[in-house]
């Protein structure tokens, strides 16, 4: 068993799996701190209104499946959203996050289980951390926090997936199939989906000219790609209110493009040459066929030219792949390039994508095995000043992210829940009349919520909760409606001081009841929803063991205990959420107060989908699943040098 866990095959496995989890782990570990479950912004056009009022009112889904957003055709996050909310029940962004986190986690073991192959083992650990830092750090806040933008993951890994594969594959075998199937579905990812087929298409002539496929080879693949991008060319669409953020001058569109290559640099526009000198060299190699193998001599029974580089996979998928990253640059350049600003945050997957690659290149120029010395010496020297202007960048980035773009969005998050919640809870417009709503306009949003359809979606931070009302009045337990109150001056009735009143909604509490009051609390039967889980708010000594005080779930029928509603710890005088499964009968809120000093309060239930649920399990516990997973790489990385393996060279 022991020599079968430290054989190089089990623990390269199990590294890929680490590597996956890390970056998982990490992704949630952000939106679990500065995400937020509810739609926002783009959401309520391109997933609420072409998307789920036409599934579930029947109004021609197809048409609006295939409805452009802006210029994109984002149909596989379309249906990736439509099938969450099936799953689940509800529409929910930190679900949809969750999931997207996965897809992202999957391009990076895909790289490192892909690419590693080609450099020598004494990198792979570089190429691991790199990968981990590129693919976990909050770099491109704006894709991990955001439910929707799934498809700048499905981009990057249909991309990616069809350029390793499908210029190098023979045509009609399974590899070449998926490399086809995944060129085809980038044009559902975003408008330049395209670019993946136009790549392969270079490539597929690139190895044409230089004698090392046939035309009769390699038609297959060039009639999937003419096909790809014609259909991608035809379907293309402009928006005439984003007109304004097309490049206007040369200056913009050039100045542009250096400010995306210099990243994770700013104000540095001379950092794009150190950033994209590793892919340039290997570039460079290929073209003049100087590294190992490229020097063959010259064979007159062979009909390729003498200056025809062999068929070095690694060295043309290297190429392919930062080309691919280029011309993305330059596509987001001529759309979104006018004042030459620095890259959007949701672009930057796509650069640390790119700077994987070169990292990926100047890993591979040192496993080169006859490398002259001087030139080795130079791509040292590069290694480390490659290294250094990445480091200072990301540390930028972080910092920048971390200090400011990720605390203000969840400031914005916590004002445009409450303003949300508050108008679903009254259908009062003036909740929605300041700029802390998720979504352009107060009478967009209106509109859409209109539909009975789309509020029945609604997840946990906006929902409404289930309407309780006790059936019978309760001396000890005070109510407290601040459903229509001034948030400014909320009602606080059977709260401690210290606890602040949850606005648009109703609560029970005993703080501050008639002196020595106790007693007990039932609702009104409740018959059990569609979701797989409640939510309650609960505040003060719930879960203390001794206080006196519970709160639970009893069948109507015959008032058998159903579950214990308790938080993971006592909440005190701040608000803690307690969760139970949703009773498959009929059933009452029970709550009790039986001692004079302990209070309890607590709010209505708020129905939870099973799927929201576990997504939040899953962000809760992201950080321990990095620490675990980080653990676990170091006792593999331990496993490697306690085989023995030997680094192997080019």
């Amino acid at each position: 068993m022991l020599k079968f866990l430290l054989s190089s095959r089990t623990l390269a496995a199990t590294l890929t799996v680490c590597l996956f989890l890390l970056i998982t782990g990490a992704k949630w570990a952000t939106f679990d701190r500065f995400g937020s479950a509810m739609p926002d912004w783009d959401q309520w056009d391109a997933e609420a209104v072409n998307l789920f009022i036409p599934w579930f009112e029947h109004d021609k889904f197809t048409e609006h499946l295939f409805t452009p957003h802006n210029e994109h055709r984002v149909i596989l996050t379309k249906l990736q959203s439509l099938a969450l909310v099936l799953l689940n029940g509800q529409w929910d962004s930190r679900l949809e996050a969750v999931t997207n986190a996965l897809l992202h986690a999957a391009l990076a073991a895909a790289f490192w289980v892909h690419c590693r192959r080609w450099i020598a083992a004494r990198w792979h650990a570089a190429l691991f951390a790199l990968a981990v830092a590129l693919f976990g750090l909050p770099l491109a806040w704006q894709n991990i926090l955001g439910g929707f933008h799934s498809q700048q993951y499905w981009l990057l890994l249909l991309s990616f997936a069809a350029i390793v594969t499908l210029p190098f594959e023979r045509a009609w075998t399974k590899a070449w199939w998926l490399g086809a199937v995944c060129a085809v579905l980038a044009l559902g990812s975003m408008g330049s989906g395209l670019l993946a087929a136009v790549v392969v298409t270079m490539v597929v002539g690139w190895r044409w000219m230089c004698a090392r496929t046939s035309l009769r080879e390699a038609w297959p693949t060039l009639l999937v790609c003419a096909a790809t991008i014609a259909v991608g060319l035809l379907t293309r669409v402009e928006v005439y209110y984003h007109e304004h953020m097309k490049v206007k001058t040369a200056y913009d569109f050039v100045f542009s493009i250096l400010r995306s290559l210099e990243w994770p640099l700013r104000d540095c526009d001379w950092a794009g040459v150190i950033m994209w000198l590793p892919w340039a060299l290997v570039c460079w190699r290929a073209l003049r066929g100087k590294s190992e193998g490229f020097l063959r001599t010259f064979n007159e029974s062979e009909t390729r030219p003498m200056w025809a580089p062999p068929d070095e996979h690694d060295v043309l998928t290297l190429t392919a792949l930062g080309g691919w990253v280029l011309i993305q640059i330059g596509a987001t350049a001529y759309a979104r390039g006018a004042g030459a600003d620095y890259p959007a945050s949701r672009y930057m997957d796509t650069l640390a994508f790119g700077s994987l690659v070169n990292g990926l290149a100047l890993a591979w120029l040192l496993s080169v095995k006859r490398t002259l010395n001087f030139q080795r010496y130079q791509h040292y020297a590069l290694a480390v000043v490659w290294l250094a202007t990445l480091g200072i960048g990301l540390g930028q980035v972080l910092d920048r992210n971390l200090r400011y773009e990720l605390p203000d969005a969840k400031k914005y998050y916590v004002k445009a829940e409450a303003n949300l919640r508050r108008y679903l809870a009254t259908n009062d417009p003036k909740h929605l009349a300041n700029p802390d709503i998720p979504f352009p306009s107060a009478a967009g949003l209106i509109e859409r919520l209109a539909h009975p359809s789309l509020r029945a979606l609604l997840p946990v931070p906006i929902r409404p909760p289930r309407a309780l009302a006790p059936a019978e009045a309760a001396a000890a337990f005070q109510e407290n409606d601040a459903t229509r109150s001034d948030p400014r001056t909320p009602p606080r009735a059977g709260l401690s001081p210290a606890t602040a009143p949850l606005d648009g909604t109703k609560t029970w509490g005993t703080f501050s009841s008639p002196v020595g009051a106790t007693g007990t609390w039932k609702s009104r039967p409740l018959t059990p929803g569609n979701f797989g889980w409640l939510k309650f708010e609960t505040a003060g000594d719930i879960a203390q063991p001794g206080s006196g005080v519970s709160l639970s779930l009893l069948d109507a029928q015959n008032g058998a205990t159903l579950a214990l509603v308790e938080p993971t710890k006592t909440p005190g005088d701040s608000w803690r959420a307690a969760y139970v499964r949703m009773p498959a009968a009929p059933f009452v809120v029970a709550a009790s107060d039986t001692a004079a000093a302990p209070w309890l309060a607590f709010s209505p239930p708020v129905e939870m989908g099973a799927g929201s649920y576990w997504a939040w399990q899953a962000a809760k516990n992201g950080a321990l699943l990095f620490w675990f997973s980080l653990g676990t790489t170091l006792l593999c990385t331990l496993g490697l040098l306690l085989a023995g393996r030997a680094p192997s060279e080019r």
